[in-house]
């Protein structure tokens, strides 16, 4: 049998996309770095006294815990299962390493997430011979160069959509190929929460009018999901139950600018002294304004959240105050932590917060820094070079080498690369890709 030479040239398929996933990231990544725990059910949680997995490994998995579990249950289900604090360093490091693999292959290649990258290989297929030779290569080039102990499943298809469906059918190192033959055949097998872009609002909604399968939605006619569920999500699921995609594989090294950067945290402990949450929101502060700095952004919008365990309080009374939320919207843009800090002091001045677990900080409204208006008061030009100073020797030395003497005493909240790369860009050039 001739081997096939080029999927592009021997199909009809307009494009050629490819979906690599790396399996259970970080619960393999403790694995790869720590061959006793190879092989045994891990769990791995933000750190030591947390109550969430956040990543299962395959031997977890297989005894009943997810992403997303909670330690006692994971425990109940599987007594043997252990447990290792993130190391989000070494995650970066190794996402760092496989989207480089990703991208030797095209141009066009999409960073996803922290552990998924998108290919479009349309028009570069042809160099490997064809796409299989290009997923192949990733896996082999995954475990030689990265670790021998990381696996990748990859998906092949005409669009971002079945690409990444197809990458989901077999879990672990797998290879799957969804083709116009057989795309409805898959999609009709799966979840409706099993597609990406479907939510569980989106779900609820569709069960409650007797849709719950892609066959079903498939049978409604366009006027019938307009109306039910409006201009943008109508044509949307029109679309999506034929396993039409018609967005692009964009590549990672165009990406736009920020809209808004932020940053959020859930603490260890309900805190109730104003100068505990203070703390925390200076320090959420200070990595919100140097993420706009290093991406030469400044904005104008400001907001600022806490939230409550929904546990600690009851009755109908106090549960509007679970949660606390504001919003300010400048006349001037700010890059400064300080800045940012004292603003949200100010919007929660009146707050009669209680029982803190979460805080988040947000600056929206962003600009590139270098269009602003240059200072001229002699204050101000000072605390900026001070600014800048503080940013080369952190730059140099290691995050939080320099920092404000109001977080002297406390643990500081390191910065993190997220798993769904929020903030994408600043995450994009923190990897230094």
């Amino acid at each position: 049998m001739r081997p096939i030479r080029s999927l592009s040239r021997t199909t009809s398929l307009e494009k050629i996309v490819l979906h690599a996933d790396l399996n259970s990231f970080f619960a393999k990544a403790e694995q790869q770095a720590n061959p006793a725990i190879r092989n045994k059910p891990v769990g791995v949680v933000k750190g030591k006294g947390r109550s969430c997995i956040i990543a299962a490994s395959p031997e977890a998995k297989m005894r009943g815990v997810y992403t997303g579990s909670r330690v006692y249950d994971a425990r109940k289900s599987c007594p043997d299962i252990i447990l290792v604090p993130a190391d989000f360093s070494k995650y970066e490091d190794i996402s760092r390493r496989f989207i480089k693999i990703c991208a030797t292959y095209t141009p066009l290649c999409e960073v996803f997430s922290l552990d998924e990258c998108f290919l479009d290989v349309t028009e570069t297929e042809k160099f490997w011979g064809n796409a299989f030779n290009i997923a192949f290569d990733i896996k082999r080039r995954l475990r030689e160069e990265v670790g021998d102990y990381l696996t990748v499943s990859v998906g092949v298809s005409y669009n971002r959509l079945l690409a990444k469906l197809a990458c989901g059918q077999i879990k672990v190192d797998g290879l799957f190929w969804i083709t116009p033959d057989n795309a409805l055949e898959v999609l009709d097998k799966t979840k409706l929460t099993g597609v990406c872009g479907l939510g569980w609002g989106l779900s609820n909604h569709l069960t409650k009018l007797g849709l719950e399968s892609f066959a079903q939605i498939r049978a409604c006619s366009r006027e019938f999901l307009h109306k039910e569920f409006g201009s943008f999500w109508g044509p949307y699921l029109y679309d999506l139950s034929r396993g039409i995609d018609r967005n692009p594989v964009n590549s990672f090294r165009s990406i736009a600018d920020q809209k808004s950067v932020g940053r959020t945290y859930t603490t260890h402990r309900p805190l109730n002294k104003r100068r505990e949450i203070y703390n925390l929101t200076r320090n959420l502060a200070e990595e919100v304004a140097f993420k706009a700095r290093r991406m030469n952004l400044a904005g104008r919008h400001v907001t600022y959240w806490l939230r409550t365990s929904p546990k600690k309080w009851s009755g109908p009374d106090e549960e509007d105050n679970i949660s606390w939320y504001g919003h300010r919207t400048l006349k001037n843009h700010i890059d400064s932590g300080k800045t940012l800090f004292e603003l949200c002091k100010l919007i929660s001045k009146e707050w009669k917060t209680r029982d803190v677990i979460f805080c988040g900080v947000g600056l929206g409204m962003l600009v590139n820094s270098s269009n602003l208006t240059t200072p001229i008061f002699k204050e101000e030009c000072r605390g900026n070079k001070l600014i800048k100073s503080a940013d080369l020797i952190n730059d140099k030395y290691g995050e939080y080498t320099l920092f404000p003497a109001q977080l002297l005493g406390m643990p500081i909240v390191m910065p993190e690369v997220t798993g769904y790369f929020g903030d994408k860009k600043y995450q994009i050039k923190r990897l230094e890709i």
